[in-house]
């Protein structure tokens, strides 16, 4: 990964620890040698118990914050520079805990750093906020945002409502949509694909040729560090995704490639994720959420989009691409026997 440091913050707010996106955002601010005065770690609750100290120099307070459940925050936010807001629900038991977190526990959160004097809200939101793409049309950040489920409709309200907050050079708002990421640590639900491929079968909806955006968790610990430091970055929101398009079948061949096999599927009709995604929306009319149907409403999207902006005006620059990335994720899980 590039060698990305944050030179004009010295104190700094996080949400998201410990968790995937921002165990690896500290371990290379550790890494790179950033000279930190002050960590506030925002922690959920539960997640306490899996909080273990950094190893660093810089001065760390651990809050208890309960996104569902807004807190007074402004005490232990005063003198913090920039607040790196990485927690949120992605899968949930009713749908209106993605409003409640995603959403609500999301501004609140912005009015209490506001009110505490923080200058920059980094938040990170998702390529679902956008919506879908047409296929070799790639989503850009000035197209209308056309979210088509609760958690990207959840995630769009929050940008809606940040940037109603937003003060430039007072209380600069940063929206980031990453992409699915993937990559060391590899969280269980990676682990078990990876398994699925290497000793069953996959479905593949349609042919397979619906494109997707996916990004290498390095790449993406990369663009949270520039919109944190850069200042041109106050003010605007930026697609965060490798700079290739995919398809569902070159990532489901990329994963079977690193595990050395030739992937085996199960072959759906493509209108099987339009009759999921139908009964997805009548199930969550009425706040229920069924993962698996969930997942396959989606699987005969394109949902591509444009790393343009980010690289033009952050300097931000995806090292990792899909085939590497993958190899790197299956030689982690090789190395802690985790194929098996």
């Amino acid at each position: 990964m590039a060698n990305v440091s944050m030179s004009s913050v010295r104190t700094l707010a996080i949400t998201g620890y410990p968790g995937w996106l921002m165990d690896a955002v500290m371990r290379h601010l550790s890494d790179a040698g950033n000279q930190l005065d002050r960590v506030v770690m925002l922690v959920h609750p539960p997640m306490l118990k899996h909080l273990a100290p950094l190893s660093v120099p810089w001065k760390q307070d651990v809050v208890e914050l309960d996104l569902a459940r807004p807190m007074e925050l402004r005490e232990w936010l005063r003198g913090v520079e920039v607040l790196i807001h990485a927690a949120g629900v992605i899968h949930v038991r009713r749908t209106q805990e993605w409003y409640d977190v995603n959403h609500a526990g999301t501004v609140a959160l912005a009015r209490a750093a506001k009110k505490a004097g923080v200058r920059r809200f980094v938040f990170l939101s998702s390529i679902a906020a956008a919506g879908i793409s047409k296929p070799g049309c790639p989503m850009r950040e000035s197209d209308k945002a056309r979210p088509l489920h609760h958690y990207g409709r959840s995630k769009w309200l929050a940008e809606r409502d940040l940037w109603a907050l937003h003060e430039p050079g007072v209380f600069d708002v940063v929206v980031l949509r990453p992409a699915t990421f993937y990559g060391p640590p590899v969280p269980p639900r990676h682990v078990e694909m990876y398994k699925r491929i290497l000793h069953g079968t996959l479905p593949l909806v349609g042919d397979g040729e619906f494109e997707r955006c996916m990004i290498y968790i390095d790449n993406l610990v990369q663009a949270v560090l520039l919109a944190a430091d850069r200042t041109q970055a106050g003010g605007n929101t930026y697609f965060i995704v490798d700079d290739e398009i995919y398809t569902t079948r070159m990532i489901f061949e990329a994963m079977a490639d690193a595990l050395g096999v030739t992937p085996r599927f199960v072959r759906l009709p493509a209108a099987t994720g339009t009759i999921a995604y139908a009964a997805d929306r009548m199930l969550s009319s009425v706040g229920i959420y069924v993962q698996p149907l969930h997942l396959l409403g989606e699987s005969n999207w394109n949902q591509a989009a444009s790393c343009e902006k980010a690289v033009r005006e952050l300097g931000y620059a995806p090292r990792v691409r899909l085939r590497e990335g993958m190899q790197r994720a299956v030689e982690w899980c090789a190395r802690r026997g985790l194929l098996s």
